[in-house]
């Protein structure tokens, strides 16, 4: 199965624990719904105007029980489902999860919660290229437990989680009862500075490792963020590397490359975000785009493309 996150993966190194380790975390009780309506064109895809609506909905609570202290569940809807767009205009996602101990989370249902501690590079505007059908980024149907210093965002969102200034440290271990699939966490965090790694093992015997390091220097006065991460399996190794430069509040530049993603592309990504209120505008630039084939060694290029959005987020 071919697996391509959206045009939108705000996984910002600012947002991922490198802002001081320690984020004070807003009370949610209740339902919820929040999603995106945008409006963009995609030079490569087409030259024609193009919308996309996605929102997310469900309910938590905190609860005061010896066992639990916190339960919800949610799902999303989106017109165009990058993981998988046989699934567009259905209801995705669906899972529910609780909180026991204090510290620890355990999550059912369609969740990539697996993923918390990847998060650490400027993929705004860039799309990653995943051919596993298990993988850090997937929503296959498992069970996940994360536990330690996660600071959790709630509403199901396993993007931008940081891990606590008392506790700066946490990891996963998560199962897929129908591939067998098999995941382990861990991160951490000293000073400014976090790294991760995670194991994926497949029934079929295939083992992928990856890492991740992020690094913020904000509390330095420099509005700046790196990230690299790093994919090993049996057929390749995937590189993906950036920056973010926070010009003001409501300005942001970044930058990011892939280095052989699982199609062999090598490829830049340039993008420019400007925030108002619920207002998002967007503009990037795909660059060098090139693809090595491993069967007729011919190496093929791809033309430059701009890809420019309108976002208005509820």
């Amino acid at each position: 199965m071919k697996l391509v996150t959206g045009a939108v993966v705000l996984a910002l190194m600012a947002t991922t624990a490198l802002a001081g380790g320690h984020e004070v975390q807003e009370e949610k009780n209740g339902m919820y719904l929040n999603g995106t309506f945008e409006i963009y064109i995609d030079e490569q895809a087409t030259e024609t105007l193009d919308t996309r609506f996605e929102a997310m909905g469900g309910y938590e609570t905190d609860i005061d029980h010896p066992f639990a202290n916190w339960v919800g569940f949610g799902a999303r809807f989106d017109t165009n489902y990058a993981l998988d767009r046989t699934k567009d205009n259905t209801i995705t996602e669906k899972q529910f999860g609780f909180e026991t101990l204090g510290n620890t989370r355990v999550y059912v249902g369609e969740t990539d919660a697996q993923r918390l501690g990847f998060a650490k590079t400027s993929k705004i505007g860039a799309p990653v290229i995943i051919t596993k059908p298990s993988s850090r980024i997937d929503h296959n149907e498992k069970v996940v437990v994360a536990f330690g210093g996660w600071n959790h965002q709630d509403e199901f969102d396993f993007n931008s989680v940081t891990l606590q200034r008392e506790m700066p440290y946490g990891g996963v271990v998560a199962f897929d009862p129908e591939t067998k699939a098999k995941y382990y966490g861990l991160s951490g965090q000293v000073s400014i500075v976090q790294a991760s790694v995670m194991q994926i093992d497949t029934d079929n015997g295939e083992t992928q490792r990856g890492y991740s390091v992020g690094a913020g220097f904000h509390r330095m006065g420099v509005p700046v963020a790196v990230g690299y991460e790093r994919w090993k399996d049996n057929e390749n190794t995937r590189i993906d590397y950036g920056l973010m430069y926070n010009y003001s509040d409501e300005l942001m530049f970044t930058a990011s490359r892939v280095e052989e993603d699982d199609l062999g592309f090598t490829y830049n990504y340039y993008g420019v975000v400007h925030t108002k209120g619920n207002i998002e505008l967007g503009a990037y630039f795909h660059q060098g785009k090139s693809q090595d084939n491993p069967y007729s060694g011919r190496t093929t290029t791809t033309d430059d493309s701009i890809k420019a959005t309108i976002k208005y987020k509820f």
